[in-house]
């Protein structure tokens, strides 16, 4: 079993700042402002190479960081990769259990499984594949921080572009790319979704990109811009 921890603090202060008057403005307007998020992933070998059309049992459960464990929300399904090796799941109010009558609930725990079935390749039976992550709200002055960072403290790369927020972990495990999209002006279309798969996404034209923990970037015009 592979277990990867990603802690979500300490978000470039320039970012916070931003995203604070932004989300202290649908606070405002709104009252409590619903928070929609969107994971995107890509699966690739040990040189780099995508996991196309693969098939899987994936599990995506939301846990409370308290002691006990309790299980706020799960979702599991038979899933697979489309031909470029992509897969991804949606929280459209993932708000929900990070506030409550505009106080703040906890941190939660965001650990998605994956398992092999009868048509999967890259896993053997009886392997699993498990990657967790945090996600800490703060309220302050009436506005959301959502926090995020590797579990040894390096920052994860940002960008902000209007109501949008991405992160991603520059140095991707095993066989799992991803990164996460959210937003405080719901609902997300696909231009964004293609804007973070761009980003996380290694650059062919940089000298081994093929290989694990390539840095992707924005291109320049129509994309996030870096804070």
């Amino acid at each position: 079993m592979y277990t990867y921890t990603i802690t979500m603090i300490n978000i470039k202060k320039q970012f916070v700042l931003i995203a604070v008057a932004l989300f202290a403005m649908a606070t405002t307007a709104a009252g409590q402002p619903t928070i929609e998020m969107n994971f995107q992933g890509a699966l690739t070998d040990g040189g780099g190479q995508k996991i196309a059309n693969e098939h899987f049992d994936f599990t995506v459960k939301l846990m409370s960081a308290e002691p006990g464990i309790t299980s706020l929300w799960s979702h599991s399904a038979s899933t697979q990769t489309d031909e470029e090796g992509w897969f991804s799941f949606n929280i459209p109010e993932i708000s929900e259990y990070l506030m409550k009558d505009d106080e703040i609930k906890e941190t939660i725990v965001i650990r998605m499984e994956f398992l092999p079935n009868d048509k999967t390749k890259w896993l053997k039976e009886g392997e699993d594949f498990m990657v967790s992550y945090t996600l800490s709200p703060t309220l302050k002055d009436d506005a959301i921080y959502l926090s995020m960072s590797r579990m040894e403290g390096s920052e994860l790369s940002d960008y902000l572009q209007d109501n949008l927020y991405y992160f991603k972990d520059d140095y991707p495990f095993a066989y799992l790319t991803g990164g996460f999209l959210l937003t405080d002006a719901p609902p997300l279309n696909q231009s964004s979704v293609d804007d973070l798969r761009h980003w996380i996404s290694p650059d062919p034209d940089e000298s081994g990109s093929s290989t694990r923990g390539v840095k992707g970037g924005f291109p320049l015009g129509g994309y996030p811009k870096k804070r």
